[in-house]
């Protein structure tokens, strides 16, 4: 897009450098404004794998832009299952439906996703035995394929025997379907 306005600006002001430097500061914009704060959902990545928990850590500045520019090669984090003192499971659970009746213009169906997740925050703060707290988030997972996410979400917790768990979810995590 930044492209795309630079050389809009060229012609209009029949200078390549005008619209270098807008085109430039327009994707500086995007990138930088609205990216950057999106960041924290949309690169915030976990998986669990034989009892150790990887994470992105979208926490730290650095950690962040490197994900922005290069996000296979950002480091993960890890604990284990075994260091967790408690989980705080967070957010609506419950479905949210759209009715069919609502019209939608292309440009917000471009957004409706960041809309729904931005609607739908859910996450688990973990507390570990060294005091150290992570936020887990699931929002994305969740307004994708609920159901899925529900089942890994309840595989996991199923899975600590003797890890202190409280939901303040609005409703119980075992979610029927």
């Amino acid at each position: 897009m930044g492209l795309v306005l630079g050389f809009m600006f060229s012609d209009i002001f029949s200078s390549g450098s005008i619209g270098f430097i807008f085109g430039t500061a327009f994707f500086l914009l995007v990138f930088l404004g609205h990216y950057w704060r999106a960041s924290s959902v949309l690169f915030n990545y976990w998986q669990v794998n034989d009892g150790t928990i990887k994470y992105n850590d979208v926490n730290n500045p650095d950690n962040v832009l490197l994900m922005m520019l290069l996000p296979l090669s950002s480091p993960l984090k890890s604990f284990s299952v075994k260091d967790i003192q408690s989980i705080t499971v967070n957010g609506d659970l419950k479905q949210a439906t759209t009715p069919m009746a609502v019209p939608f213009s292309g440009a917000l169906g471009l957004f409706s996703s960041s809309i729904a997740i931005a609607k739908s925050q859910n996450s688990l703060d973990v507390v570990l035995k060294n005091g150290q707290k992570v936020n887990l988030d699931y929002s994305r997972d969740f307004v994708y394929n609920p159901k899925e996410t529900i089942e890994k979400l309840n595989k996991f917790l199923d899975s600590l025997n003797s890890v202190k768990i409280v939901n303040k979810a609005n409703h119980n995590v075992s979610l029927g379907y």
